[in-house]
C-alpha cells in the first residue's frame, strides 16, 4: 500500500470523530489553544499507529485513549497536575462503542479488574466473536446465566478501564517472542485443554501467558460443532488448532 492510500484510508476513518475528539483535547487541556495542539499531537500519533497496524479499528475509545495518554504525557513534562476528572468524556462512551480491540487492550492492561470467569466470558464473547449461544455451550452453562454475568463483567471492566484511562498504553513495539519454542507450545496447549475442559480459570490465565510473549489469537471459526482458533505470533506466522465445543449435556 502506497502513502496516498493509506493517507486517504486514515482520513476516511478518523474524519467522522474529529469534532468528537477536538473537544475532548480542548477539555482535557483546558483552553482552545492548547487543546488544538493535543488535537494534532493525537492524530499524529493515530496515524503513526495506523501506518504499522492498519487492520487496527479507529474507534472513539481508541482516539480518546491516545489523545488522554499525550496529555499524560504533556502534564508530566510541563510538571502539572493531571486532574483524571477531566477524562469525563472517555467515562460516558458507551461499552457498544467499544471495538474488540479496545476490550483486547483493556483487558490485557487490567488484568486484576475481573475475577477469571468474568475474564473469560469477554475474552470468548468480546474478543474471539463467541455468541452467548457459543459461549454456554462452551462453558457448559444456561445461557441466561451467561447473559447475565456477562453484563456484570462488561460493566466492571469499563469501570475499571474509565478509573484507569491513562495507565492504559498504546502499544507500539514488537515483543521480541516466537510461538515456535517448546514453552510456547506448551501455552497454546494449555489454552486449549482449557478450553475443551470449561476450565474458565486456567482460559484466562494461559490466555494472558500468551499475551505475555506477544501471541495473540486473531479470530475463531466456527465449522461442524468444532471451534478452530487462528494464533499469530509476532513474526507474523499463523497456527490453527481446533477444539470440539462442549455441550451443555457433558457438563
Amino acid at each position: 500500500m502506497t502513502r496516498q492510500p493509506i493517507d486517504a484510508a486514515f482520513e476516511a476513518l478518523t474524519l467522522p470523530l474529529e469534532p468528537e475528539l477536538r473537544r475532548y483535547c480542548r477539555n482535557l487541556a483546558g483552553s482552545e489553544w492548547d487543546g488544538d495542539d493535543l488535537f494534532q499531537e493525537t492524530i499524529i500519533k493515530a496515524f503513526r499507529r495506523f501506518r504499522r497496524w492498519p487492520e487496527r479499528e479507529m474507534s472513539k475509545p481508541y482516539m480518546y485513549r491516545i489523545a488522554a495518554n499525550a496529555w499524560f504525557d504533556i502534564c508530566r513534562r510541563r510538571k502539572i497536575a493531571f486532574l483524571p476528572e477531566f477524562l469525563t468524556d472517555q467515562v460516558d462512551l458507551s461499552y457498544a462503542d467499544w471495538s474488540k480491540y479496545d476490550i483486547r487492550e483493556s483487558l490485557e492492561v487490567l488484568m486484576d479488574a475481573l475475577e477469571p470467569r468474568q475474564a473469560a466470558l469477554i475474552v470468548l464473547t468480546d474478543v474471539f466473536g463467541f455468541s452467548p449461544t457459543d459461549t454456554a455451550s462452551a462453558l457448559g452453562q444456561p445461557i441466561t446465566a451467561i447473559k447475565a454475568a456477562l453484563h456484570r463483567a462488561r460493566k466492571r471492566l469499563k469501570k475499571a478501564a474509565d478509573r484507569h484511562i491513562h495507565l492504559l498504553t498504546d502499544v507500539d513495539h514488537v515483543v521480541e517472542a516466537s510461538s515456535k519454542s517448546k514453552a510456547d507450545a506448551e501455552l497454546l496447549e494449555a489454552f486449549v485443554q482449557a478450553f475443551r475442559s470449561a476450565d474458565a480459570k486456567s482460559m484466562f490465565r494461559t490466555y494472558r501467558d500468551l499475551s505475555d510473549i506477544g501471541v495473540k489469537i486473531d479470530r475463531v471459526h466456527f465449522m461442524h460443532g468444532r471451534a478452530w482458533f487462528y494464533f499469530k505470533d509476532p513474526d507474523g506466522n499463523v497456527l490453527t488448532v481446533s477444539s470440539p465445543l462442549i455441550k451443555q449435556s457433558e457438563a
